[in-house]
């Protein structure tokens, strides 16, 4: 499976600079983007939480090409928020995508239940997600190779993650990478 997280850059900033009702009009844009987009790559919208979504692909559809469906749907966030906030007060966005084994179920016991992925992947993406600038996808090497037939040469960067002890290669896309 893949998954994906992506992230307003600065939004706590541009909150600050605005009116409470325009900033969460903002935010429902990117969160109706992202919803929108998921969706329509078959992807499930696992959460929504501040400014940041969360999603994964490969189960229960389409597991054949899950990689490309996550690749292009951050890749289509990213840029989307750009074309439709095009002025002063856009958001900007980062994400990253992961691909490997993770677990997907229900978390939770009682009348508290969340149907989720986990695992180190989802945790990579996570941590990957936070470094990504704006206007990036960081993807692990894995997502990569699953995709590189249908994207140009991405730059290699290599980063030391928070909780990891051994440093992640990640290709860096944008937009008019895929």
């Amino acid at each position: 499976m893949s998954v994906l997280f992506v992230d307003v850059r600065g939004f706590t900033t541009l909150s600050e600079q605005m009116p409470a009702h325009e900033a969460v009009g903002m935010l429902n844009r990117f969160y109706s983007l992202a919803a929108e987009t998921v969706f329509a790559l078959d992807g499930t919208l696992d959460k929504m939480v501040g400014d940041q979504v969360m999603a994964f692909f490969g189960a229960p559809f389409r597991p054949e090409d899950h990689q490309k469906r996550a690749v292009e749907a951050a890749l289509t966030i990213v840029s989307g928020m750009d074309a439709m906030l095009p002025d002063e007060n856009s958001l900007t966005v980062g994400g990253a995508v992961a691909s490997g084994m993770m677990f997907m179920g229900n978390v939770g016991e009682g009348e508290v239940r969340d149907f989720t992925v986990i695992g180190d992947v989802v945790n990579t993406a996570a941590r990957l997600q936070g470094e990504a600038l704006a206007g990036e996808v960081l993807v692990t090497e894995e997502t990569y190779q699953a995709i590189a037939l249908t994207a140009e040469d991405a730059p290699l960067r290599t980063l030391k993650l928070r909780g990891k002890e051994i440093p992640v290669p990640v290709r860096v896309l944008r937009s008019q990478s895929v």
